[in-house]
């Protein structure tokens, strides 16, 4: 077989690929498998990079800079992932008594919409992450409202992160403000951190949270999520796959079905040169990676048994399938991925810019009592001067 390169691959001609409707030969003349195994490099180096920052290996030796420990790309595995593993350890596999499927659906949410792997302890003011959850189910019919905006309020006047910094909200803060004005009226504030959080409560009053649950493919969460004003293509599809760690949930993160993002799409046009926009768009040639992987050597990255899956409280395997290969959607954050290396790999200051916003050892409740004392000096400060 030949590439888009023109380069033959004698060897193409005999491998078989793990699922008949995308053989290897289906788009390899318009792929450039040398541009492949780059990408494979780039991944095998960010397995081995997880592996050293968990304490599996002694070592982690890079020769580029752009691949150094402190440069965050997101692992292509879901289990190397720091906010799905949180999702799955302290939301999905707590029992339904601790925490109610609409409320375990509600929270994957906010992980995501937010970005800031802090965003439950701080919405919560709850240092503990198997207690530090929001009350979707209660959210309008108690005080969660006024407590949750109130913390999420302190916790932007001292700077804490709440959004991630690597992703663009601006169709989420658009629908969340929609949203705040039509339900509270012209006095309602269109800029407050608590609105994205007042949205996610208000389509599970929708009854949006319910059809999830009856939901049976990863595609038709996707057309769930997708009909909501604000939810595009990139929220949709990953909002889809967070909440695919619930093991109540119909679906998994290895359908053949896929919506490549911004950044997936850059990496395609780079894998496959020879590609219409069409191909790109549908996500075709993502799965058909997925599933001939192995021909460009990624069979050849070992992903340590400790990455094979996620245990529960009761030592039980969160996921139904062990993850030992990139799955479509790690395929897919994979490219993504690759995508960002591409572009800063000769540029140190965007490597040094490339962050993950994390709360590290802060105590969210000794930081926003703090921040109300604060506010309440400052309060009885103007009381007491304009008494004078």
């Amino acid at each position: 077989m030949i590439d888009a390169t023109g380069k033959e691959y004698v060897e193409a001609n005999n491998f078989v690929s793990n699922n008949a409707d995308y053989p290897i030969d289906k788009y390899f003349s318009i792929c450039d498998v040398e541009k492949f195994l780059d990408f494979k490099y780039f991944v095998e180096q960010v397995n081995k990079r997880t592996e050293w920052q968990y304490g599996l290996t002694d070592k982690y030796e890079y020769t580029e800079y752009a691949l150094n420990p402190d440069t965050e790309y997101f692992h292509p595995m879901i289990t190397c992932d720091d906010r799905m593993v949180y999702i799955m350890k302290n939301i999905v596999s707590l029992p339904d008594e601790k925490l109610s499927i609409h409320n375990k659906i509600g929270n994957t949410i906010i992980s995501h919409f937010y970005g800031a792997r802090g965003i439950h302890h701080i919405a919560t003011r709850n240092n503990d992450p198997q207690t530090a959850h929001v009350d979707f189910e209660n959210y309008f019919t108690s005080d969660e409202r006024t407590r949750v905006r109130k913390n999420l309020e302190l916790a932007a006047s001292i700077k804490l992160p709440i959004y991630g910094s690597t992703e663009l909200r601006t169709s989420l803060f658009g629908a969340a403000n929609k949203y705040q004005l039509q339900r509270f009226g012209p006095t309602a504030d269109k800029v407050h951190p608590g609105n994205i959080m007042d949205w996610v409560a208000g389509l599970g009053e929708r009854g949006f949270f319910e059809q999830m649950q009856e939901s049976n493919a990863a595609s038709d969460t996707f057309k769930i999520l997708t009909q909501i004003d604000g939810i595009g293509s990139y929220y949709g599809y990953h909002c889809t796959t967070s909440n695919s760690v619930n093991p109540k949930l119909d679906w998994d993160n290895d359908e053949n079905f896929v919506k490549p993002g911004p950044g997936a799409q850059y990496t395609l046009k780079l894998l496959f040169p020879k590609a219409s926009s069409k191909e790109i768009t549908n996500g075709d040639l993502v799965v058909w990676f997925r599933h001939n992987q192995k021909f460009f050597g990624f069979g050849d990255i070992k992903i340590h048994e400790h990455f094979h899956n996620v245990l529960d409280h009761n030592n039980n395997k969160i996921l139904s399938k062990d993850q030992t290969e990139m799955m479509t959607y790690g395929s897919e954050v994979g490219m993504c991925q690759y995508g960002i290396f591409c572009k800063i790999r000769n540029d140190t200051k965007a490597i040094d810019r490339r962050k993950v916003s994390r709360l590290g050892n802060i105590d969210i409740e000794k930081e926003l009592y703090k921040a109300e004392q604060l506010v309440y000096n400052k309060q009885n400060t103007a009381t007491l001067d304009s008494f004078f």
